[in-house]
């Protein structure tokens, strides 16, 4: 089996994509209007795979990352600075998530190329030694970021690149000399990129506790729009169960995902009506997926449904 795979999600599909990192499950939902496409490629070596996607529409990703793997995972391009875990994080820029860590994504409008690298903590800190001398310093719980040098964020974007560019050529047999020369090109890139910024610890001062409470309350109102997907937005009671004003929850919506809860939870109704309808297969209509997901007006479910997926619900069902 060769170590190197690509597929293509050509119209937005969350199930296709669940499994885009290597022994995850990442929900997936799209964010803007317009047809998707993606691009996913996979690197499979002895100790480690190196996962990435290039999306042409911004879409919100939330999971974990696998039992007993440091992920390693950075955006190799995007058009701004993309929003994770309550910050802001720039292309090329390192984060470095401890064993089965937590992550909510959501990237700039514009192409979105990201990357991770999911490697046993043992084999990470063995290279780092043969390489930098020392071991590196990585978060024992949660994760951590930290801005790279343009260097070294060059270093790794095009490390990265390089490596994906040469395996998408390989033809027949793979020789074990060739994967060892990119394996060899990827950890010294990441362990590089990782090492330049870890010279001491991180600060954890106002500004990081104030994106934990953010990015709490975001993930509270989350799970209780999810728990209200029957039902018509309603703010105060949104509000009301957070203990949070409307204005508030406003802002912390739109810089979490570009738009605000009540958009948040149409377009998650939207999604979720969508892989129903692909996982239907004849055995429900369109009315019947519209009603379970709140959609009262068929004529304007479908319109709706169409802006953001460029085409009609019965298209999706017939597909």
């Amino acid at each position: 089996m060769s170590p190197y795979s690509r597929f293509v999600v050509d119209g937005f599909d969350a199930d296709a994509l669940l499994g885009v990192v290597r022994d995850t499950r990442f929900e997936q939902r799209l964010l803007a209007s317009g047809h998707f496409r993606a691009c996913v490629q996979r690197l499979v070596f002895p100790e480690f795979s190196l996962d990435s996607g290039a999306y042409t529409l911004p879409i919100f990703a939330s999971g974990s990352f696998s039992q007993g793997m440091i992920a390693l995972a950075l955006a190799v391009t995007c058009e701004a600075p993309m929003w994770a875990n309550g910050r802001w994080i720039a292309a090329g820029q390192v984060m470095v998530f401890a064993e089965d860590s937590e992550l909510n994504v959501r990237p700039s409008p514009g192409g979105w190329q990201w990357a991770v690298m999911l490697i046993p903590r043992e084999v990470l800190q063995r290279e780092s030694v043969r390489r930098l001398g020392r071991e590196l310093r990585l978060p024992r719980t949660g994760w951590h970021s930290r801005a790279a040098a343009p260097k070294d964020a060059r270093n790794l974007r095009e490390g990265v690149f390089s490596v994906l560019q040469e395996a998408a050529e390989w033809q027949g047999v793979v020789m074990p000399e060739q994967l060892e020369v990119q394996a060899s090109t990827l950890l010294g890139v990441f362990i590089d990129a990782v090492g330049a910024s870890d010279g001491g610890p991180e600060r954890r001062g106002l500004g990081s506790g104030i994106e934990r409470r953010r990015d709490a309350i975001v993930r509270q109102a989350e799970a209780y729009l999810k728990s209200q997907l029957e039902n018509a937005y309603d703010s105060r009671a949104l509000s009301s169960y957070l203990g949070v004003g409307e204005r508030q929850l406003e802002r912390l919506f739109r810089d979490a995902y570009g738009h605000g809860p009540c958009h948040w939870h149409q377009l998650a109704r939207l999604n979720l009506a969508r892989s129903a309808l692909r996982r239907a297969q004849g055995r429900v209509g369109v009315t019947e997926v519209a009603t379970r997901y709140g959609f009262a007006h068929l004529g304007r479910f479908s319109v709706m449904y169409r802006d953001v997926f460029g085409e009609s619900p019965r298209d999706t069902l017939r597909s």
